[in-house]
């Protein structure tokens, strides 16, 4: 429900917010004076284009916001929260910025949106219906959900709907499979490439260890050259250790002497102690051979991973489908006709399954069509189109998710016409009635909490002027209903009256919109019925207003 809306810089509007009514406002003024621009406004806070052309003469931007109040459980409020929008006291705002260059902006609940989403809000929160509109309920292909919303069995929807899936998964597997070559030279590729997957034994953490363990080994070819280049300066040709040798072979026939003795044990320490080392690194240099064999190894079978994930696929995942896909492809080739009978077998099942959910749906759809005739039926007689006639049409369809059922709304206007399509069945003040009947059913199964009719009642006086009236009347008793209109009838049943005027002082043109309390309505129901005020105007309208309230 829409509680208050805000208007700046809009068209011919300098600034305005109302408070609305949760039953029933009406706008009304005179010719001109910009009744419908809030119904404008409200547009765009439905997603409508945007112009330049609705910002107001002379402003940088206009800027309309919208105050919504949601049940908790509606369509809009779920909606909400699969886009991760949370309410504080279910309450909604929604705001449009257009600048005087025509860029856009929306936003909801100070969280940008795009206009998409905007719109798709917007048909559960909101219906705007005028004379010129292209209504959803006069085109079939909503007919359908219509009539299945006043079944009220989700259940047996949903069974149907499980029902087809099933059914068209199983026949898009026989079509695949009758549609497949499946050959013996098919069965000699799938077998190798089967049998080059399995026989590679692959492990799914293995070429990462392998890449470690490369990188460690590489490494050791680094080790390896300093090692030997220390041999080399150690124990080579030149080395330190042979001149060590002579130097202490040179010492042992004097070491007898008190002054060498001491530094001919020195050399000869030194000497042993240094072919330790020299053989532990010979040690090192052995076995870094083995490790050379084992990183061309691991290099080859990091290798096979790469050449199997580039003509398999980009990971183990991939490559192990692509096995698991071949031996299912083998299994087809060797016992095709088995598969094909098993699918047979089991796409008949399906259809009796889904043929019997669809029947169901379609006995349920023909019982409740009859009820929900005969009570838009009683919404046309309350507008006076007694003789008009509603049908709703229930013929085969090619089966789907819905059923086996195409469903549409007709018509006829009086009892010689023959039942017609409803876009095609009246026009003018019939249609606008045609339309308020159907909604005063619909819109409480679809969840929308506010209905706005844009001079509906054009073409009308009288005592139909008083049945739609009294029909929003009605329909305001459990949804919003905003009505713009220029008759005193319709506007005698509003619980809430907003006049609309224009102000002009010669340079500058500029609507406003103020809600008539009082002998001030009561003034404007006498001008708006006789043109006039006078004693006997404002007397009829007290008790045109008397009336409506009863």
């Amino acid at each position: 429900m829409l509680t208050q809306i805000y208007v700046k810089n809009f068209v011919l509007i300098d600034a305005v917010r109302l408070d609305l009514d949760s039953r029933m406002s009406v706008f009304t003024g005179e010719t001109g004076a910009g009744k419908s621009l809030l119904i404008d406004a409200i547009g765009l806070l439905c997603g409508q284009r945007a112009s330049a052309g609705y910002v107001k003469r002379g402003a940088q931007r206009a800027i309309i916001e919208g105050v919504f109040s949601l049940r908790p459980n509606s369509r809009a409020a779920a909606l909400l929260a699969q886009q991760g929008f949370e309410l504080e006291d279910d309450e909604l705002i929604i705001s449009r910025e257009i600048t005087a260059e025509g860029k856009s902006s929306v936003r909801l609940n100070q969280r940008a949106i795009t206009a998409a989403f905007l719109r798709e809000l917007s048909t559960e929160l909101i219906d705007i219906h005028s004379q010129h509109d292209n209504q959803y309920l006069l085109q079939s292909r909503y007919h359908l959900q219509l009539l299945d919303r006043y079944c009220e069995d989700e259940r047996l929807l949903q069974t149907v709907r499980d029902a087809y899936r099933a059914y068209h998964d199983l026949q898009v597997r026989m079509d695949k499979l009758q549609n497949e070559e499946l050959n013996e030279e098919n069965l000699d590729e799938l077998t190798e490439q089967l049998n080059e997957i399995d026989d590679a034994h692959l492990r799914k953490d293995e070429p990462e260890q392998l890449e470690t363990r490369i990188h460690e080994l590489n490494r050791a070819e680094t080790v390896k050259k300093q090692v030997s280049s220390a041999l080399e300066l150690l124990d080579g040709e030149r080395g330190s250790n042979p001149a060590l040798y002579q130097a202490m072979r040179a010492l042992e026939n004097i070491s007898d002497l008190e002054s060498i003795a001491p530094h001919a044990n020195a050399l000869s320490d030194a000497y042993y102690e240094i072919e330790e080392h020299i053989a532990a690194l010979q040690d090192v240099l052995a076995h870094m051979d083995d490790d050379e064999q084992l990183l061309n190894e691991m290099q080859e079978r990091l290798f096979l991973y790469h050449r199997l994930y580039r003509r398999y696929g980009g990971s183990y995942e991939d490559v192990m489908a692509h096995r698991d896909a071949c031996e299912a492809r083998i299994d087809r080739i060797l016992h095709r006709q088995d598969h094909i009978d098993t699918l047979q077998q089991q796409l008949r099942q399906a259809e009796a399954e889904y043929e019997a959910a669809a029947a169901r749906l379609h006995e349920l759809r023909v019982q409740k069509a009859a009820d929900l005739e005969e009570q838009v039926m009683g919404q046309l007689r309350d507008l006076m189109l007694e003789h008009a006639r509603f049908h709703i049409c229930i013929t085969p369809a090619r089966p789907s998710a819905s059923g086996s059922d195409a469903v549409e709304f007709q018509v006829a206007m009086n009892r010689a016409q023959a039942f017609t399509p409803l876009h095609k069945s009246a026009s003018g003040g019939e249609l606008s009635r045609l339309m308020l009947g159907l909604k005063c059913v619909f819109t409480h199964l679809q969840g929308i909490e506010t209905v706005i009719f844009d001079e509906i009642d054009t073409g009308v006086s009288g005592r139909v002027a008083m049945a739609i009236g009294r029909k929003m009347q009605q329909l305001a008793q459990d949804t919003q209903v905003l009505c713009v209109t220029h008759l005193a009838q319709v506007a005698a049943c509003a619980d809430q009256h907003l006049l609309v005027q224009k102000q002009d002082d010669g340079s500058v043109t500029s609507t406003s919109i103020h809600v008539l309390e009082s002998d001030a309505r009561i003034r404007q129901l006498a001008l708006i019925a006789s043109g006039s005020v006078s004693s006997a105007s404002l007397q009829a309208a007290r008790e045109l207003l008397e009336s409506a309230r009863r």
